[in-house]
């Protein structure tokens, strides 16, 4: 029985010797537990990169059926400079680029986003911007000497279509308000169906449609646009650049910051103009150098 009682003892001994060597040696006593779970080049964590599919040329899917426009561009150029993370991106609609980034279902979406007081209650905003939107008005071109401008706008007592309160631009009319006499009657909406818009101002009942470059290019001027028939009777007049951004994820504090390490270095190289030039046909960073009028 003694005998046998040295064996037990002597196995239970080796048990917690070789436990306590895979303990130790497999790093789970030491600090780096606490890391463990964080990004890294040698075992990258994926991002899954939500982007609608349908707002050509800023996020769209090519003929590949893979994502592309300038927010995916700019997005692949951030994926090469951040080796700690891989890249996957989905094609969604513009809603559920909204909705999936909030539930976590994605880490980040892009779909020329606007920062937002309202937006950043929800979403994680990063401290840069990664592009400029070319922002302006649509006007009949009979009157666009007449509303083709804030200045215009207000002086000529003009009706702009209502904007959402969420919006961008709603925040860029009502700095002007708080800066101007007279002021722009600033009527607030939640939804509307943009080609409503363009047939409002055609028909008189606004004056002018707060809108951007590509939107107007694609619904009035493209041959099968939605409101190719309003061609040549509608105008579009650039007043600004507003600053894009991607969205993240609240939980995505680590991962912004990495973004935010990388993006100003790629858009002072010169590359972030180059794809805005490559998309878009200009340079729309330059518009940051004119102010709203």
């Amino acid at each position: 029985m003694k005998k046998l009682g040295k064996i037990i003892i002597g196995v239970i001994a080796a048990v917690v010797i070789v436990a306590a060597g895979i303990y130790f040696l497999g790093g789970l006593g030491s600090n780096k537990s606490a890391t463990s779970d964080k990004a890294s080049s040698d075992k990258p964590k994926v991002i899954k990169v939500a982007y609608a599919t349908t707002n050509f040329p800023i996020t769209y899917q090519n003929s590949k059926k893979q994502g592309d426009g300038y927010d995916v561009a700019i997005m692949r150029e951030i994926d090469k400079q951040l080796p700690q993370y891989k890249f996957d991106y989905v094609g969604t609609s513009d809603d559920d680029v909204l909705i999936g980034v909030k539930s976590g279902k994605y880490q980040v979406g892009v779909k020329n986003i606007f920062y937002t007081a309202d937006r950043a209650k929800t979403y994680l905003f990063p401290k840069n911007y990664f592009g400029v939107s070319d922002s302006g008005f649509v006007v009949r071109t009979k009157d666009k000497d007449k509303f083709g401008g804030l200045a215009k706008l207000a002086k000529n007592k003009g009706k702009l279509v209502p904007i959402a309160p969420q919006n961008g631009q709603y925040g860029v009319i009502a700095e002007y308000n708080k800066n101007n006499d007279p002021k722009i009657d600033l009527g607030s909406a939640d939804t509307f169906v943009v080609s409503d818009a363009l047939k409002w101002v055609n028909e008189g009942r606004y004056d002018a449609f707060f809108a951007i470059r590509p939107m107007f290019e694609a619904n009035v001027e493209k041959k099968n646009g939605a409101n190719a028939d309003l061609k040549g009777k509608l105008s579009y007049v650039t007043l600004g650049g507003i600053k894009t951004y991607p969205l993240f994820n609240k939980d995505q504090k680590e991962f912004a910051a990495a973004y935010d390490k990388v993006i100003k270095k790629i858009i002072d190289s010169g590359k972030a103009s180059e794809l805005s030039e490559k998309y878009f046909g200009q340079d729309n960073f330059k518009l940051l150098d004119q102010p709203f009028k």
